[in-house]
């Protein structure tokens, strides 16, 4: 019997693989598997390349964030060599409010749900809430703000000081 990290990446590979391939993203060369951490979907647009990374904690439970993000043109190098800003947004099965923590996809449901009693999320049902909120990433692409369901945050890159 397969784990249920082992569910769960053969659920990935199985929807959200094929459905994020027709939506026009060039998937990963290694398929959903236990020795990465971090699996990135890319997609030409106008800015650079339109990125969703699905990352895996360290220790494999059956849960995975799911982080959006415009590399670029010039790639992540560059902008770390030349300084700037990138926006990234980190996608929430449940409403996304600061200062609380964005939630996984999987494994638990929130606090409310366990406590009255439901069932944990299959794998089945945690890469279906992710399916869902694809038009929510769509519109983020266009205006990557917070919203609903996507946390948005800014990371700053200084750029390196040449040496003098």
């Amino acid at each position: 019997m397969p784990s249920p990290f082992h569910e769960l990446c053969a659920e990935l590979n199985a929807s959200l693989t094929p459905a994020l391939a027709a939506a026009g993203y060039r998937a990963p060369e290694t398929p959903f598997d236990r020795h990465n951490v971090r699996y990135e979907f890319k997609r030409e647009s106008v800015a650079g390349q339109a990125t969703i990374a699905i990352l895996f904690n360290r220790k494999r439970s059956p849960e995975f964030g799911v982080q959006l993000f415009v590399e670029p043109s010039q790639g992540l190098a560059e902008l770390e060599t030349r300084g700037g800003m990138l926006i990234i947004g980190t996608l929430s099965p449940s409403h996304a409010r600061w200062p609380f923590p964005v939630r996984t996809f999987g494994k638990g449901g929130s606090l409310l749900s366990r406590l009255r009693g439901k069932a944990a999320t299959t794998s089945r049902e945690a890469v279906l809430a992710c399916l869902a909120l694809l038009p929510e990433v769509e519109a983020w692409w266009q205006d990557p703000r917070s919203s609903t369901y996507i946390l948005a945050s800014v990371l700053r890159y200084p750029g390196k000081q040449k040496g003098g």
